[in-house]
């Protein structure tokens, strides 16, 4: 039997999926190439990663060429009928190498289509935004699918073709079955305070009191020389074009060893987006702190408020200016 928690968890993630079929009709019938492939162990850009893998699958997309950001065959891309560009939270000035790439697959491509896929858009400096701007307004047909309300207000600048979209790790969805899910009356054994350590923390937190965790506490020391690996293999003709296939092997093995952690515990306090969705895909209850420029809420504003898993930390920050 099915509560009213988990009836009301599953259709908000099953709308949140269902909407991910407006982006497979700018791709259905077309030939496609997926860049900016995240290589490195950050949970969060992996569940991207697998989501969007698992929408090419869902809606049979003919993807040509997968990449990192330095073993792009642009042979390939000249091939393809529209590049995908991963999604995430680093459109914007934190993350230039990303930004960077970007900027130059809109400058070099003018002919192509070029969609991107869910992004949070954040800029420090109002000059770099504006440079930018002028970049993708060079491009006529570039679509951008935004996470949040201020995110398309900036995008605006940028391209035409802005629309709302959910993250891709909603994809996933279903991780477990709805019998799963954690209901009010779950005892609360164990909690998992997952919290940033990165640029985008909002510093520490007096809510709860529990040695902190992050992605990288998951990760063993032959993850790391697997990694280590696979960045020298994109130095080697012969096998940077072949690396994608492995690594998404390697990816699945990473979200296996996460989803088993989280349902470890049945409650998550956290501060990092996909530590969010993450808990919410797998049926945990989740008390949501912001990260260091609002985007945690305005995700949650703008997808998730309706989700009965999730309550707001008592310490909310006013976002970052």
């Amino acid at each position: 039997m099915i509560d009213s928690n988990a009836q009301s968890w599953k259709k908000n993630l099953d709308e949140l999926k269902q909407q991910h079929a407006e982006i497979a009709k700018l791709l259905i019938g077309k030939k496609v190439a997926y860049i900016d492939i995240p290589l490195h162990y950050n949970v969060g850009d992996t569940l991207i990663y697998l989501g969007t893998e698992q929408f090419i699958d869902d809606h049979q997309i003919n993807v040509i060429h997968r990449s990192f950001q330095k073993n792009i065959n642009h042979r390939k891309l000249k091939q393809a009928d529209v590049i995908m560009l991963h999604g995430g939270g680093n459109f914007g000035d934190l993350y230039l190498k990303h930004q960077k790439l970007r900027e130059s697959i809109v400058k070099r491509y003018s002919d192509k289509k070029i969609v991107l896929l869910p992004q949070t858009i954040y800029f420090k400096s109002k000059a770099a935004q504006e440079k930018s701007a002028d970049i993708f307004r060079s491009h006529s047909d570039v679509t951008m699918l935004v996470r949040d309300k201020r995110s398309y207000e900036i995008a605006k600048s940028f391209s035409d073709k802005v629309s709302f979209m959910p993250d891709m790790a909603h994809s996933l969805h279903p991780l477990i079955d709805a019998r799963e899910v954690v209901s009010e009356d779950t005892p609360v054994r164990r909690v998992l305070n997952l919290k940033r350590k990165d640029i985008e923390s909002s510093g520490s937190s007096t809510e709860f009191v529990k040695k902190e965790f992050d992605w990288v506490n998951m990760l063993t020391l032959p993850d790391h020389m697997l990694l280590k690996y696979f960045k020298k293999m994109q130095k080697i003709p012969v096998l940077k074009y072949k690396l994608a296939k492995e690594w998404k092997v390697q990816s699945d093995a990473l979200l296996f060893t996460s989803s088993n952690y989280f349902l470890a515990h049945e409650l998550v306090h956290t501060d990092r987006l996909h530590g969010l969705i993450l808990s919410v895909l797998l049926g945990r209850q989740v008390v949501m702190a912001d990260n260091s420029y609002g985007k945690n809420a305005a995700y949650y504003n703008q997808w998730l408020s309706n989700n009965p898993l999730i309550s707001m930390s008592n310490e909310q920050r006013e976002p970052t200016k």
